[in-house]
């Protein structure tokens, strides 16, 4: 459920940089009231007019546009030439606030023009920056770089500074929409340089945040906490409504993408405070903040409050402006709904929202849409779809269009978490449908795309507990400014230090056991994509043996006959030499039952030397096992953690990660570890399904075991069920074999049959080379057993009975 909350959320906790500035509502009235009070018409009307457009700009874009043309026409009328550039700077503002960018540029050019008449140098710079925006909004970015530089040449032909400043941050910003990341913060670096020199708090607060966001889209997100808190402690002596918003919201954007929702939650609560507290009233503002409120929840699983914040923001983004923020809120509620299972209104919600994603062309949202539809379809109920129009159609064959319509799009557009979490849910469907070797293919490909970004919750759980450091070093420091000493702040470092590093280790194990279960998961894929292939050979080698047991029981009985006839024509012979073979008889007798009690003693102790040997061979394969697992891999992995990756290459770490995982299978060979966790049975059947992972070799099983033999009994059995699938793996080249364990009347049977390259039993045994052939037989005469082997052209059969 979690892993389906996380794909279906919609990333919206970004910084609110669209957020204009705003004029409490306090301050915007008597703006209003004095405006209407003072009705005579001079260039002191003029400014108000000007002042009162601005202060609406960012609450109320077509009521600055309003008064903007107000102030246009009075300039005009009492031929006012200082104030006109400003009233068409201000009129041109408005209109690319309200998205009409063309007629933004045009109205903006008109006011460079106006400035340039009066000699205006400022009013010049000041346009050209504003064009320079315009044509950022309009990913035109050769054309705001062209004006960023008109603007700057003139402010440093007067060598005003603040104007500098702005010009270097407009580049920087240029630079940051065409990932020119280094050029970005040499451009941010510049501008705050000067900013601090001349105590511009406002500039100094736009360049901080601006190096901070730099570092947050490349999640280096220590970096990206330090400029933000530099901006927010200027912020909170200097700063404005619209400053303060966006770094609230920066910093909770922080916390989001490392996965900290409560602690995201509690700074965008802090957005709806200051928002609040000074009677802004600007819709967009309050709608993203309620959707990023609701996303925060929506992580946390809270599904009540995730739709309460959603539907709070609805109403507020039904502007003809806002298409994609309307399409993210309806998306957002389909996903609550989907979540809750309530596919109907989910598809209903969805559908709707992938319509304006298509059609602003919005590919990663279109792509997350589509895979949520394609879960909605495979996950509804059948009581759910008999409701729908689609009951003509298969509902798992729409959740594969979809799903697969989604992929490709991610793939296309590089958003390999998209194509990761979509991979997942098609291998799901595949396997619904019965289609094993699509879902082995497709699970396999998930498997390849999560190995590759495996790390990165690995490196932000690190960066989360970094930065809580911060806080909790931070409110301390406040807190306690006098007591706290420089001993205890270091002692809190070397805790969090230790508590980094353990950390690290637990991820690392929980890595592990995801890794194995996503290999669980494969190979039993695999084994059922195989089995449909193979189940109809593995029947033609039974029939085969079938076969060949009726021909062997008619040689059989006619091999009885003939003795039976042999017998008859000897016995006459028999009758004449009995007498004499009486008296050797009783002689051999005697002889022979000495002979008999002492080959019995011998045998008895051989059999106890052998177990003891065994035994003894597996406590030392059992000890060499726990060194090479506990030790040497260890000491590797500390080995590779402590390399540095800029001298060894990727290629060092590879080499050691292959050398671990062959020294864990040499552990897992030398002593089956889990034999004594899970029990004989489930590890005989986790052996077959390992040998399957060979392509060459089909493996079947069939064990019923009740417990009945000693540790050391099943580990013997287990030793020799390993060394038939090894020889029909290695030597016969078998395609097919089958392992059965189960109890006929008091004695325990195991056969393993293969349909691999015969061979001569007897020669094998006395050539001195068949080590293994000897083993089997040596083990089971060591738990009170026989093994019998049998070999031919179809085959090798071992029998082992044990009673």
């Amino acid at each position: 459920m979690i892993l389906k909350i996380l794909l279906s959320a919609v990333l919206f906790a970004l910084p609110l940089s669209g957020l204009k500035a705003q004029t409490a509502k306090p301050v915007l009235d008597s703006m209003v009231v004095a405006n209407e009070q003072y009705t005579r018409e001079d260039t002191f009307k003029v400014r108000k007019l000007i002042q009162l457009a601005e202060a609406y700009r960012g609450s109320n874009a077509s009521k600055a546009l309003e008064i903007s043309e107000q102030a246009v026409a009075l300039v005009q009328k009492i031929n006012a030439p200082k104030l006109l550039g400003e009233a068409l700077a201000i009129r041109g503002l408005s209109n690319s606030s309200l998205q009409n960018k063309t007629l933004a540029i045009a109205q903006t050019e008109e006011a460079i023009f106006a400035f340039q008449q009066v000699g205006n140098k400022i009013g010049m710079g000041r346009g050209y920056m504003n064009q320079a925006k315009i044509y950022n909004d309009l990913k035109n970015f050769d054309q705001s770089l062209e004006c960023s530089d008109k603007g700057l040449k003139i402010f440093t032909e007067i060598d005003y500074k603040p104007g500098i400043a702005n010009g270097l941050n407009n580049k920087g910003l240029t630079n940051t929409y065409r990932s020119r990341k280094d050029e970005a913060l040499t451009f941010y670096m510049q501008a705050l340089d000067i900013s601090i020199a001349i105590g511009d708090n406002s500039s100094a607060i736009t360049s901080y945040s601006n190096i901070g966001l730099l570092y947050l889209e490349g999640a280096d997100y220590n970096k990206a906490q330090e400029f933000f808190n530099k901006a927010l402690k200027i912020c909170e002596k200097h700063g404005t409504v619209n400053e303060h918003v966006v770094l609230y919201n920066n910093i909770g954007s922080i916390h989001y993408r490392l996965r900290d929702y409560k602690k995201a939650i509690e700074y965008d609560q802090l957005v709806l405070d200051h928002l609040r507290k000074n009677n802004i009233t600007d819709e967009l503002a309050y709608s993203r903040a309620y959707i990023n409120m609701g996303t925060k929840y929506r992580s946390l699983a809270d599904f009540p409050n995730a739709m309460k914040y959603y539907l709070l923001a609805l109403p507020l983004v039904e502007k003809p402006d806002l298409k994609s923020l309307k399409a993210i809120c309806l998306s957002n509620i389909g996903t609550v709904y989907q979540a809750q299972g309530d596919y109907e209104r989910s598809l209903e919600y969805h559908n709707n929202a992938l319509s304006v994603f298509e059609a602003l062309k919005n590919n990663r949202q279109v792509s997350r849409t589509l895979i949520n539809i394609g879960i909605n379809y495979s996950e509804m109920p059948d009581s759910s779809w008999q409701r729908t129009t689609l009951l003509d159609q298969s509902k798992l064959m729409l959740a594969k269009e979809k799903l697969e319509a989604g992929i490709k799009l991610a793939e296309s557009s590089a958003q390999r978490d998209l194509e990761m979490e979509g991979l997942s849910y098609l291998s799901q469907n595949f396997e619904k449908m019965g289609e094993y070797a699509d879902a082995y293919r497709v699970f396999k490909k998930y498997i390849a795309i999560k190995d590759s970004i495996s790390g990165d919750e690995v490196k932000n759980q690190i960066t989360r507990k970094e930065i809580q450091f911060e806080f909790d070093k931070k409110e301390a420091a406040l807190k306690f400014e006098q007591q706290l000493t420089q001993e205890q702040l270091e002692n809190q470092q070397l805790l969090t230090l230790q508590q980094q590093q353990a950390l690290r280790l637990n991820q690392q194990a929980l890595t592990l056991s995801n890794q194995e279960k996503d290999l669980q998961r494969l190979a039993y894929l695999k084994e059922k994509a195989e089995k449909q292939d193979k189940e109809q050979e593995l029947s033609l080698a039974q029939k085969d043996k079938q076969l060949q047991e009726v021909q062997l029981g008619a040689l059989l009985q006619e091999k009885a006959l003939q003795l039976k006839t042999l017998a008859e024509k000897n016995a006459l012979i028999g009758l004449l030499i009995a007498g004499i073979m009486a008296i050797l008889l009783a002689v051999a007798a005697l002889y022979y039952r000495t002979r008999q009690q002492q080959a019995r003693r011998e045998a008895e102790a051989q059999a106890k030397f052998t177990g003891q040997l065994l035994e003894n061979i597996e406590d030392d394969r059992g000890r060499i096992a726990i060194d090479l697992h506990d030790s040497v891999s260890h000491e590797l992995l500390l080995l590779k953690q402590s390399v540095r990756k800029d001298i060894t290459g990727p290629e060092f770490g590879h080499k050691i990660d292959d050398i671990i995982n062959g020294i864990r299978q040499i552990s897992r060979n030398l002593h089956p570890v889990m034999l004594d966790k899970i029990g004989l049975q489930l590890s005989l059947e986790t052996l077959c399904e390992q040998f399957m992972q060979h392509e060459t070799m089909f493996v079947s099983h069939d064990i019923q075991y009740q417990n009945t033999l000693s540790k050391s009994a099943e580990l013997q059995l287990f030793r020799i069920v390993q060394e038939g699938l090894t020889n029909a793996l290695k030597y016969a080249k078998a395609e097919a074999v089958k392992v059965q364990l189960k109890s006929v009347g008091t004695s325990l049977q195991l056969e393993i049959q293969d349909n691999g390259n015969g061979f001569d039993v007897a020669r094998a045994l006395d050539s001195g080379k068949a080590f293994g052939l000897h083993s089997i037989i040596q083990r089971a005469k060591a738990i009170g057993g026989k093994a019998d082997i049998k070999s031919g052209a179809a085959g090798t059969i071992i029998h082992v009975a044990l009673v």
